[in-house]
């Protein structure tokens, strides 16, 4: 079997269906924020999202780093480098790029910048703040690649998982403990994952359906408790909770009744392409929605409802051609802009 046969079947797609539920939710919970307007019905909403959304991105990502598992020494200095060149470039050039938007904009702006924050950029505050998450998930992958291997990786599991119930009791902005627990999660899924393809099983979620009616009671539950009494700590039940049906959902997506893999249907094909271009619409999202925002709201004063809606269409879509048709067909901006080899 040739090396492009083999990475075809590895490949989950559930796994990128996952990621665009994933992206959905994150371009969705911005939007909501952009305006700054805090209704009753849009703080419940900005709960449900948050409760789960970034865990979810963490835990996908720590899905695909399975491999730090069984590198040798020489290798994990490579595989720094490649996460290095996917994640830190991106996050300094549109950071970069973005200061002077923010600076002549902070007057609108959701988040104020000053050039004296400028130095900020080197500890993952970032004047494109939803770039915070590719700074952290570089740390975090520095971490796993110098400490985690395969015999020692459920020991650090079950120590990152205390740290992380401690950060969320304690309500610290802290992101490298809160989220280390929610990548290896997502190595330790992906082992669940393979276990079951060597098993026979192309749907590792297969007869999990009561399991997931209970996981759907007690996240909502657990949501409308952590928001009449704000107790955080409640947000991993929600984080668990959210990623056990994002990934379930997915799975019934992508394989028939009887576990077998379907030709997607609309649904399953949006959320997919959502996923392949997931990283594309995380980093251009977010100007997108500036620009949007000072037309409609800042401007032109549309109402609350519309103007969510539209900056959240046109953040979630634009990226999509923009990146298909002009960044990626140009190396440089594909380098720059995602990470991608020259």
């Amino acid at each position: 079997m040739s090396s492009s046969e083999d990475k075809k079947k590895s490949r989950y797609t559930e796994v990128d269906i996952a990621r665009g539920i994933g992206i959905f939710f994150v371009v969705l919970g911005h939007a909501i924020k952009q305006t700054g307007v805090s209704a009753g019905w849009i703080r419940i909403l900005t709960y449900i999202i948050y409760s789960f959304h970034m865990p979810l991105f963490f835990c996908l990502s720590g899905f695909v780093s399975a491999r730090i598992l069984q590198m040798r020494r020489k290798d994990r200095v490579s595989y720094v480098l490649s996460r290095a060149r996917r994640l830190l470039i991106p996050y300094f050039v549109i950071g970069l790029a973005y200061i002077p938007v923010k600076l002549k904009l902070s007057d609108v702006a959701v988040k104020p910048f000053a050039v004296s924050d400028i130095w900020k950029l080197l500890i993952g505050q970032n004047p494109d703040v939803s770039l915070w998450f590719l700074f952290i998930l570089f740390v975090i992958e520095l971490i796993c690649a110098m400490l985690v291997n395969a015999y020692n990786f459920r020991s650090i599991w079950y120590g990152s998982f205390f740290l992380s119930v401690a950060i969320y009791w304690a309500n610290l902005d802290i992101r490298t403990p809160k989220y280390l627990f929610f990548f290896l999660m997502g190595i330790w899924v992906r082992l669940k994952f393979e276990d079951s393809r060597k098993a026979g099983y192309e749907d590792a979620m297969d007869g999990q359906d009561l399991l997931a009616f209970l996981a759907l009671v007690t996240d909502i539950i657990a949501i409308v408790f952590l928001y009449r009494t704000t107790i955080t700590v409640t947000m991993m039940l929600t984080s668990l909770c959210g990623i056990y049906l994002v990934l379930w959902i997915s799975s019934r997506l992508t394989y028939n009744i009887d576990g077998e893999k379907k030709e997607p249907g609309r649904w399953a094909r949006v959320l997919l392409l959502l996923g392949l271009f997931s990283m594309d619409i995380y980093v251009l999202h977010e100007p997108i929605m500036t620009v949007i925002r000072l037309v409609i709201w800042n401007r032109l004063g549309w109402n609350y409802v519309l103007c969510t809606f539209i900056i959240f269409i046109c953040a979630l879509c634009i990226p999509i051609p923009v990146s298909k048709w002009i960044i990626r067909k140009i190396p440089p901006l594909r380098f720059l802009l995602l990470g991608e080899k020259w």
